[in-house]
């Protein structure tokens, strides 16, 4: 799905969330609105917005390689609080990182002194 697709959907349920602006049924907590789904307006809106749920997300090129995140505090946290007690793997999913970018954050992490060199751990793969 092209940029313009995505923001024309996004245009949509805007469009719709402004007719829907004096229904009974709609509520607001903090950012979050939530609208009735059984209502015409409502249905339009699941249905536009279950559109752009289903995108998948897109790694960033640039120069045909992918464009890095930094990582985080938190995340270099949890590395340093779990790296001997889960595995790249397990540690990745709960980053949403790749298995590979853990490994190689938790080596550069050794050689800065951050944690601790690598014992006889099984937990790696």
């Amino acid at each position: 799905m092209t940029k313009e697709e995505k923001k024309r959907l996004r245009m949509q349920i805007i469009q719709l969330l402004d007719e829907c602006d004096v229904c009974k049924h709609r509520t607001e907590l903090g950012a979050s609105i939530t609208v009735c789904k059984v209502c015409p307006i409502g249905k339009k809106m699941v249905e536009i917005s279950s559109k752009l749920e289903n995108i998948p997300k897109q790694l960033e090129y640039l120069d045909g390689k992918p464009i890095q995140m930094p990582w985080k505090e938190t995340e270099e946290q949890f590395i340093i609080e779990n790296h001997d007690k889960m595995s790249y793997t397990q540690i990745a999913a709960e980053l949403g990182r790749t298995p590979t970018s853990v490994q190689s954050k938790i080596k550069k992490m050794r050689r800065a002194g951050l944690i601790s060199k690598k014992t006889n751990n099984k937990l790696s793969s």
